[in-house]
């Protein structure tokens, strides 16, 4: 008998819950039919599990799509079918120099460089047929110039012709070509002035071992003549290698952005551009080095010596390292006094100064300090250059100067240079009837004295 009541009332328990899940389709059912009627559904969202439909209107739906636009750093707009601006964020006023509520009922094609004009309406047109996009160059009221790249869609809204607008700026993309392209001429020209310096120096050799026979005819010792012409040629073909295999990486950098350049991201493009920027100007300067010792050394160029003020030049060097020093926040002192002059070649003093400097500012940590002093001796100026830098042994200090191969290449690996441009410092104090020395205690910083003629 038990079992007969119990059967009933399992049977009314389910028949309520099927009850419960029919009045939750309903009202589902009933809110998407209101909003169909109503004309403003966005979306609906179907449900698997419950087997229901969630409604999203225009007023639940809208909302996230415009933060995301207001937030793009891209411009956005919407133009009628006449090419007025109904509508844009502010990324594209930004980029046109103007209020946003300035914009909006203006014409795109206003914005539009001479130049690009006739391209954007032609791009108007394509994309009647399918999206198209194309590089237009935009003016700003105070005259700036902004290359983009604009994607054109036709859109149907409510029966009425919309075209939207992508906007991306491709100002730094073509700002980083540029350098590229400057800094491979500049490689370019570099490697042809080193190449003519090459057969100079070929020429050169030739000439002193010549010299050699002449002299050993006569007698005389020519074996430290031979030591450095042999210690040239070592010199000489490890550069050639040193310099080679920079610009190959280099090269093969540029044929990578050169091949693959459109199907590359904006950050990785940044980043090899900044590495091929960084790589060249090393590169770069080791050239200039190694030219400027060439032709001190070897070249048969002018030796112009002339009166000038020791000062003014302490200051031109400090110019141009102040960058470097700030970055590292060293402190420059200039305690030369104004009227101390000396008897040299004005560019040979300018690089004795510059490379000493540079030097101690790589060898001098965080929050030191480089000071540059000169006293009258009589027929000669001593001038003295000090840092609070990390110092050296005696050992190096004897052999800084000298042609030692390990000076060489030890700075080079250590990504430090240096070798080239104490050689250079050397040989044009010897063509300046100078003499250079160093102070230095490992730990304690590093006083480097050098001499010069007095001038008038």
């Amino acid at each position: 008998m038990e079992k007969n009541k119990s059967k009933p009332r399992a049977e009314t328990e389910k028949l309520k819950k099927e009850n419960i899940v029919l009045q939750r389709k309903l009202r589902s059912a009933i809110e998407a039919i209101e909003a169909i009627k109503e004309d403003n559904i966005d979306a609906l969202l179907s449900d698997a599990r419950e087997n229901a439909r969630k409604v999203y209107t225009e007023k639940t739906a809208d909302k996230p799509y415009r933060i995301l636009i207001e937030k793009m750093h891209e411009g956005a707009v919407m133009l009628s079918e006449d090419g007025i601006i109904i509508y844009c964020n502010a990324h594209f006023a930004l980029m046109v120099n103007q209020p946003l509520e300035k914009v909006f009922g203006t014409y795109l094609l206003d914005y539009a460089d001479d130049s690009s004009k006739e391209d954007l309406e032609k791009l108007v047109e394509q994309c009647q047929i399918q999206p198209a996009n194309d590089e237009i160059i935009l003016h700003s009221g105070n005259g700036k110039k902004t290359h983009t790249l604009m994607s054109l869609t036709a859109l149907t809204l409510d029966n009425k012709p919309f075209i939207s607008v992508i906007i991306t700026d491709l100002s730094k993309q073509i700002e980083y070509q540029r350098k590229l392209i400057i800094r491979t001429k500049q490689i370019e020209a570099k490697n042809e002035e080193l190449e003519n310096a090459n057969i100079e120096l070929a020429f050169q050799i030739k000439e002193k071992k010549k010299r050699s026979k002449e002299l050993r005819i006569a007698k005389t010792d020519v074996k430290d003549l031979e030591e450095i012409n042999t210690h040239k040629d070592s010199v000489m073909a490890i550069l050639s290698h040193d310099l080679r295999s920079p610009l190959t990486g280099i090269i093969g950098i540029a044929e990578l952005l050169n091949s693959d350049f459109d199907e590359m991201k904006q950050s990785e493009v940044k980043n090899m551009l900044g590495l091929l920027l960084k790589e060249s100007t090393k590169e770069l300067r080791m050239l200039d080095e190694l030219l400027e010792w060439g032709r001190i050394k070897y070249a048969s160029e002018a030796f112009l010596p002339e009166n000038i003020e020791l000062a003014q030049y302490v200051k031109r060097a400090y110019d141009t390292l102040e960058e470097v020093a700030d970055k590292n926040h060293i402190l420059l002192n200039n305690e030369v006094e104004e009227n101390i002059k000396v008897y040299a070649d004005e560019k040979m003093l300018l690089s004795i100064l510059q490379n000493i400097i540079s030097n101690a500012i790589k060898y001098t940590p965080s929050g030191g300090r480089i000071t540059v002093t000169a006293k009258n001796t009589g027929e000669k100026v001593e001038i003295e250059i000090t840092d609070s830098g990390i110092g050296m042994s005696k050992e190096l200090t004897e052999i800084l100067f000298t042609p030692q191969m390990n000076t060489l290449l030890n700075p080079r690996e250590k990504n430090k240079g240096g070798g080239i441009g104490l050689l250079l410092v050397k040989d044009s104090l010897d063509k300046n009837n100078g003499e250079i020395w160093v102070k230095s205690e490992e730990g304690k910083g590093t006083t480097v004295y050098f001499t010069l003629m007095t001038g008038k």
